[in-house]
């Protein structure tokens, strides 16, 4: 038997789009796979990957199909790419299933750089703004609490407040911390029930604005999928199983159970997809042109075009609405801070002058 690497051992999405790309350059200019396999193992930037394709020509020398050689490697190639490997393998099409696999993992990155562009920023200043405020909090405000203390005035509410929750954090901070980790398991421990993830990937998709875009970055991503494996020659069902293992939604991937069982059972899959009530009334009205017309990868193609360009327009539209929210947020710490400590030392100032005159 031969070793597999570790599910650790991962490899990045870049590294499988360089790879499917090359490989696929490879065969389209006839190269036999054998020879292609040890000459990318020599060219390819990630030593993992190289790993990965040193263990892959082995399973080949010793009588696996490509397919399956890839299905050994689970840690690094998803169900979906060996799916498309096989499909390849039968129809005798290997280099335009992994042009059609480039792609979607092309489309992967880019889709994943607008939503880390979407929440790059707002992050950097909600972490500065709560890194800058904890120093205050906890370093700073207590020696002016002792200061204010000695003084027999009366400090305002936002100066109370703060010193309040100063005294709070300096005292209790450790308890606050164990209650939050607390927090965190049971939340981690709720979400590793089938029950709970159910419960959260269902509520998700209710939240305002984010929700909306989720549910659209899902529809994308559904009908990504059933457009490439559908023109790749994939039997339906399959179509439906892969597609569903593809969407990191609990909520979403019942709910295409239950459309594969129906399908199964007979119906179309625009039926199918209607009796669910889950999808847009945009994608049920492509897929039952699709099915009428032949035309159901092209149709779903371009409904994923569609869905790409909305949640790029909503991406712009949030980030245009976080920026001022941001700025607003953090000028009011600032603010509060500032008025906490200046506003007494003002009075303070004032209570010198009376007394001195």
């Amino acid at each position: 038997m031969f070793r597999r690497l570790k599910f650790s051992q991962r490899v990045s999405l870049e590294d499988r789009y360089l790879f499917a790309r090359q490989l696929h350059v490879l065969q389209r200019a006839g190269v036999p796979i054998l020879s292609s396999l040890q000459s990318l193992e020599e060219q390819l930037p990630s030593s993992r990957l190289r790993q990965v394709l040193e263990v892959i020509y082995q399973d080949l020398t010793n009588g696996h199909t490509l397919s399956q050689a890839f299905a050994r490697q689970s840690g690094v190639f998803d169900p979906l790419f060996v799916g498309l490997i096989r499909v390849g393998e039968q129809a005798g099409a290997l280099d335009d299933v992994l042009k059609r696999i480039a792609d979607l993992t092309a489309w992967e990155i880019e889709l994943r750089s607008k939503i880390a562009q979407a929440l790059q920023y707002p992050i950097i200043v909600v972490a500065t703004l709560l890194v800058a405020l904890s120093v205050m909090i906890v370093f700073v405000l207590p020696r002016f609490t002792e200061f204010f203390s000695s003084m027999k005035i009366q400090l305002p509410i936002q100066t109370r407040l703060v010193m309040g929750l100063s005294r709070l954090l300096v005292g209790y901070g450790w308890l606050l911390g164990l209650g939050l980790l607390a927090a965190g398991c049971a939340w981690w421990r709720l979400l590793r029930t089938e029950r709970g993830k159910l419960w959260w990937h269902r509520n998700l998709l209710r939240l305002p604005i984010m929700g909306k875009l989720y549910m659209e970055l899902l529809m994308s991503r559904f009908a990504r999928m059933v457009s490439t494996l559908t023109a790749s020659g994939m039997p339906i069902l399959d179509t439906l199983a892969l597609s569903g293992d593809s969407i990191n939604n609990r909520y979403i991937q019942k709910g295409l159970s239950g459309v594969r069982e129906r399908v199964k059972g007979g119906e179309t899959l625009a039926r199918a997809l209607a009796a669910d009530h889950l999808f847009p009334p945009i994608v049920l009205q492509m897929v039952r042109t699709g099915e009428e017309t032949g035309r159901l990868d092209e149709l779903l193609g371009s409904i994923a075009d569609y869905y790409d360009q909305q949640v790029t327009y909503l991406v712009k539209r949030l980030i245009t609405y976080i920026e001022p929210a941001l700025l607003i947020v953090v000028s009011l710490g600032v603010l509060l801070m500032a008025t906490a400590v200046l506003v007494p030392m003002w009075d303070m100032v004032k209570l010198f002058k009376q007394s001195g005159g």
